[in-house]
């Protein structure tokens, strides 16, 4: 299983951590459990968004510490499961998903701030904050 996320960024003891969320990071990272590795390439480098890219990996499930409603509606869309992180630890959070330990995300517990918290929201504009 390939494990998308956005990435913060490793430490000097090879520790991986999550991003925020899919706004605020600089990396996007992919954990694949056959093989126990991790990759990580600039934000830069997704020249057709995050979905695209994670579609084209074969990524089938997300770990983010948040996310807004319009990214889970369109990563559902595609397939793609999306889990809501404990804490920003890669490592804790693989093996969580991996016991069945981490909660998926719902349009009910998803933390909003605006009115763009509907699962029918159909653009991510200006007014969605």
């Amino acid at each position: 299983m390939k494990i998308g996320y956005p990435a913060a960024g490793m430490t000097t003891e090879k520790k991986m951590y999550l991003a925020k969320n899919f706004i605020e990071f600089g990396l996007m990272g992919v954990f694949d459990t056959q093989t126990q590795s991790v990759t990580v390439i600039p934000k830069e480098l997704l020249k057709n968004g995050v979905v695209e890219w994670v579609k084209n990996e074969g990524i089938t499930t997300i770990i983010t510490p948040e996310i807004k409603a319009m990214a889970l509606k369109v990563f559902r869309e595609e397939g793609v499961d999306v889990y809501k992180a404990e804490g920003q630890l890669l490592s804790l959070n693989v093996q969580l998903l991996l016991t069945q330990l981490l909660n998926p995300y719902t349009f009910e517990n998803i933390e909003t701030k605006s009115s763009c918290s509907s699962a029918s929201c159909g653009s991510c504009g200006s007014s969605c904050k």
